[in-house]
């Protein structure tokens, strides 16, 4: 259920190389036994935080999380007031009545509020890392440029290297270039209802599938 409300994040790989394992290897380039490796390095963390695109998100996140915190702040004074009005009608109730409300109301302050919180922090960071992740999306073909201009054979990430020479790192060479072609990035929209809905038809899905498999 957390794939459909999580975005994808964490290593990208990069069109028509391989960016696993925190590098990239111009296969073409290091067959040759001619002359010794070319390498370059990059940081994707500066990637994100110093181009144009990552830097609007930020103000964009702001809003989202003023979004979703007003949504919880409406269902926690939704669910208070129907507390205060079960506190001054119980006394009206049939003990059936009085009993089933009481749990239900128990149950939602315990299990169902809490919930509603963690799955919209959830689906915030969901977001958040989705944007993140379309701007090193973006970065790969300048990268693949790059690296096929200067000749090199291996592209690593700056946070795995403990040292590297200035004149390998191509990170500001690569938020240039993706500032030029992409200046900004959008934070997915995400609203409370929406995320219920999901996980409604997600919940049914399942129970669909395991009445299929019985």
């Amino acid at each position: 259920m957390k794939k459909q409300i999580i975005a994808l994040s964490g290593a990208i790989a990069i069109a028509a190389v391989g960016f696993t394992g925190g590098a990239i290897i111009n296969n073409a380039e290091a067959q040759s036994a001619d002359r010794p490796p070319v390498i370059l390095v990059v940081d994707r963390g500066q990637l994100i935080s110093q181009s144009k695109a990552g830097k609007t998100i930020p103000e964009q996140a702001q809003k989202v999380k003023s979004s979703v915190e007003k949504e919880l702040e409406a269902e926690a004074g939704k669910l208070k007031e129907e507390i205060d009005s079960f506190q001054k009608n119980s006394s009206l109730m049939s003990d059936e009545v009085r009993q089933k409300t009481q749990q239900d109301l128990a149950a939602r302050s315990q299990y169902g509020l809490p919930q509603r919180v963690q799955i919209m922090e959830q689906a915030f960071s969901g977001v958040v890392q989705q944007a993140q992740a379309k701007i090193l999306v973006e970065s790969q073909p300048i990268l693949k440029e790059i690296v096929e201009r200067r000749g090199a054979t291996v592209l690593l990430d700056r946070a795995s290297v403990m040292y590297a020479a200035p004149e390998t790192d191509v990170t500001q060479e690569v938020i240039s270039a993706l500032d030029k072609e992409f200046p900004s990035v959008e934070l997915q929209k995400i609203s409370l209802a929406e995320i219920e809905k999901q996980i409604k038809e997600a919940q049914e899905a399942q129970a669909k599938a395991r009445s299929q498999n019985n």
